[in-house]
């Protein structure tokens, strides 16, 4: 995966983060620590008609005027001490319940508020570049799109804390980095080659050979013995013998978006044909391919699938006659598409070395067989 540098507090937490994180470990009480960030809010447009008030109520003059600026500014500074008495107050524990989701599904972030009743705040988690979304006083749940397939760490939470009319919001953060797996969406793109065995009318013919006594009359070569020579008949090739191989090829492929259409082509034909009694996949680099016969070995492979990069070899080579294949490779010419969305605030990729780990590790979570879904 992509190992660009994670910023500031982040950085920090992502070089003590284990090669191996245990996918049940819950997340830790956390406080929210105050962020370098400045105050933001509405607090200078409140002052500022303030003052624009007091100047009118000199102008005019008038003490009803002078009274509602002396308002303004009372209103500024009561939002003021409730963000200030407010900073250290607030407990917060952030959850991450899940460690995997598919590109189109959302992470939920579950969050716990303990706070005094007689405090009126008002929480929101950044959960886009712009986008906001508000907690109620014991938390809630926040979806996380997190739209880019591979191994993430979702850091600290960007939130923010203020009064109820947002005159005045301090920054601050909740939890502590978590690691998460986005697999890639099953694609119906490429050719899927057909299950275990073959009808009788779909063989193929395999050249000639003398005929054989009692062969159908079906399979006599006619224009040979038209041509004065000895009867024969067509040579049928075998049938595919054992599972359907399902080869992964990302050479060429050097631009993230075509290597994601790889990883969703293949993880759809591995998916349709596990369906169908099982298959196997090999991936680039892979010396053996690994069979997908049932729920936990189609889940292993598609979590193989959300770690493909760009760049490595592929082994796109078929193998030997008798046996079924297909090649999932970038064809020419295919539309990529727009550019990968960014990731959300807060979410890094995961160091290089770590992604293997991780998914090591929560695919011990279930070994008994299940049914593929």
């Amino acid at each position: 995966m992509n190992g660009s540098a994670a910023p500031g507090p982040l950085r920090r937490a992502l070089a003590s983060l284990p090669a191996s994180v245990p996918a049940s470990v819950p997340a830790p009480r956390f406080r929210p620590r105050r962020r370098p960030d400045r105050v933001t809010g509405r607090w200078a447009l409140w002052l500022l008609a303030a003052a624009m008030l007091i100047a009118l109520a000199g102008a005019l003059p008038s003490l009803t005027v002078f009274t509602l600026a002396i308002g303004l500014v009372l209103t500024v500074a009561g939002a003021a001490a409730v963000v200030l008495l407010a900073a250290g107050r607030p407990a917060i524990v952030r959850t991450l319940p899940v460690r995997e989701a598919r590109e189109d599904e959302p992470l939920p972030l579950e969050f716990r508020v303990r706070m005094p009743s007689w405090l009126p705040i008002r929480l929101e988690v950044r959960t886009g570049p712009h986008t906001w979304v508000p907690l109620d006083r014991d938390g809630g749940t926040v979806e996380l799109f997190v739209e880019r397939r591979g191994a993430h760490v979702v850091g600290p939470s960007p939130m923010r804390l203020g009064d109820p009319l947002g005159i005045l919001r301090r920054p601050v953060t909740a939890g502590v980095p978590e690691p998460v797996l986005i697999l890639p969406e099953p694609g119906t793109d490429a050719r899927i080659v057909p299950p275990r065995g073959a009808r009788a009318d779909d063989l193929e013919p395999d050249g000639l050979r003398p005929y054989v006594p009692g062969s159908p009359i079906s399979r006599v070569h006619w224009p040979s013995l038209a041509r004065g020579g000895e009867l024969q008949e067509r040579r049928i090739a075998a049938p595919p013998t054992g599972l359907p191989l399902v080869i992964v090829d990302t050479s060429g492929a050097t631009d993230p978006r075509a290597v994601d259409w790889v990883a969703r082509a293949a993880a759809g034909c591995a998916l349709s044909l596990a369906r169908s009694g099982g298959c196997e996949v090999l991936l680039p680099g892979a010396k053996a391919p690994m069979a997908v016969v049932d729920g936990a070995t189609w889940r292993a492979v598609h979590r193989r699938l959300a770690l493909l990069e760009p760049g490595r070899q592929g082994g796109a080579r078929r193998p030997p006659g008798g046996r079924g294949s297909s090649v999932v490779h970038v064809p020419p010419g295919l539309d990529l598409g727009p550019e990968r969305p960014p990731l959300p605030p807060g979410v890094v990729p995961m160091p290089t070395g770590h992604d293997l780990a991780f998914v090591a590790t929560i695919g011990t979570a279930s070994r008994e067989p299940e049914p593929v879904r």
